[in-house]
């Protein structure tokens, strides 16, 4: 019995002792062991195992005006210029107004600083930035509430616009894009109607002439427009707001002025954004009427593709390439906060960290240390001057 006793006991003190962790167990004092329960805890206290969407936005200065249907360029020296739109007057007003000023963004310094005034009053035109470094405006509605012919020229080196020879079209909704060899081409748009063009014209600034060039295929506005890799003119989409909208394609080439209808897309499209991939396809995202598809044009095979689905649909909302050659698509109507990514490699969207402000109608611009911009757009309840950036 005395046997069976002494078992007994040394059984329990070895059962204490291990329970307490003693320095002869060596797992109880693992650092792995330890690490794994303080994992297991901070996700038992965050209440979801669910990965956080990659990247940050943080609010930046606000812009001096409320802006929707503005206009942001990327300058050379690594600033953003920021033209014209529709918003308000005041910070302490509601009712809306259509700016002629024109602000420039300093990511260094994060300040924003008014530059020099267009010489009209307009939102819904086009823009782009010239080889010289020079910036062109053209078209566009303003306080007369109807399409203008009116282009303008912003001299970085004097801080001002200068008027230059108007459109052969007065142009409202128009889409343009600065071509190969410098000169600025327009297309479509709204007339002083309200009717839809199915006219295209080109800009000299070495003359400082408006050239009349073929017409489109179909009319149309709130359409896209692309420089393709080998200089044609990618045209895509459109229509009028209240529809119907065009499934259509067609690329212009500048040296033998001609259209060439090319394969139509999957889906009608307006309101939505066509970006140049690295590898010269070009992304279509989105647009009215509820659109959370997506689509790649390949130039050299006249063919689209689609792309698995958007987490959310998106129309008036911006797509802007990356510097590793992905693409970031950001809010959208319905104030969306959401912003996703798409890898051209991998064919996959990626569900990325929501904006401070959900927006649609606002800009965006990759600044030169590869984080983005936004600024502007409608917000929840009134027009944004609110701005932010993201970075990955």
């Amino acid at each position: 019995m005395k046997v069976l006793f002494l078992t007994v006991t040394l059984f329990a003190l070895f059962v204490f002792s291990y329970s307490c962790g003693s320095s002869g167990d060596p797992e109880a004092t693992s650092p792995i062991n330890e690490t794994n329960n303080n994992q297991e805890e901070e996700v038992t206290d965050s209440g979801s195992s669910e990965p956080t969407p990659p990247g940050e936005f943080v609010r930046v200065a606000d812009m001096k005006n409320f802006r929707i249907q503005h206009s942001a360029i990327l300058l050379d020296d690594g600033k953003v210029l920021v033209m014209g739109g529709k918003g308000l007057g005041e910070k302490t007003s509601h009712n809306t107004y259509i700016f002629e000023t024109a602000e420039i963004y300093d990511p260094s310094a994060d300040t924003w600083t008014f530059t020099g005034m267009m010489a009209i009053n307009r939102y819904a035109f086009a823009s782009g930035l010239l080889p010289d470094g020079r910036v062109i405006v053209a078209g566009g509605r303003g306080i007369l509430t109807h399409a203008y012919p009116d282009a303008e020229i912003w001299d970085s080196a004097t801080g001002e616009f200068e008027s230059i020879a108007p459109m052969l079209e007065p142009r409202d909704e128009v889409k343009g894009a600065v071509l190969s060899d410098g000169r600025f081409f327009v297309s479509g748009g709204y007339n002083v109607n309200y009717g839809l063009h199915k006219t295209a014209e080109i800009y000299d600034p070495a003359t400082d002439t408006w050239t009349e060039i073929s017409s489109l295929v179909d009319k149309r506005a709130n359409h896209t427009v692309t420089v393709l890799q080998d200089g044609r003119v990618l045209v895509t989409g459109g229509g009028k707001e209240d529809g119907p909208y065009l499934k259509s394609a067609e690329i212009y080439d500048s040296e033998s002025d001609t259209w060439t209808t090319a394969t139509p897309m999957a889906i009608s499209r307006h309101s939505h954004t066509a970006t140049l991939l690295q590898d010269g396809r070009v992304l279509v995202v989105g647009g009215r009427g509820k659109r959370n598809n997506a689509e790649i044009f390949d130039p050299a095979a006249n063919t689209w593709t689609r792309t698995p689905d958007l987490s959310e649909p998106r129309g008036q909302h911006t797509a802007v390439l990356t510097t590793d050659g992905k693409v970031i698509v950001a809010g959208g109507m319905g104030n969306r906060s959401s912003v996703e990514l798409y890898d051209p490699e991998t064919d996959t969207w990626t569900v990325l960290a929501n904006m401070e402000e959900p927006r649609f109608r606002h800009v965006s611009v990759v600044l030169n240390d590869g984080t983005v911009l936004v600024a502007g757009g409608n917000g929840k309840e009134m027009i944004l001057a609110e701005a932010e950036k993201f970075t990955r």
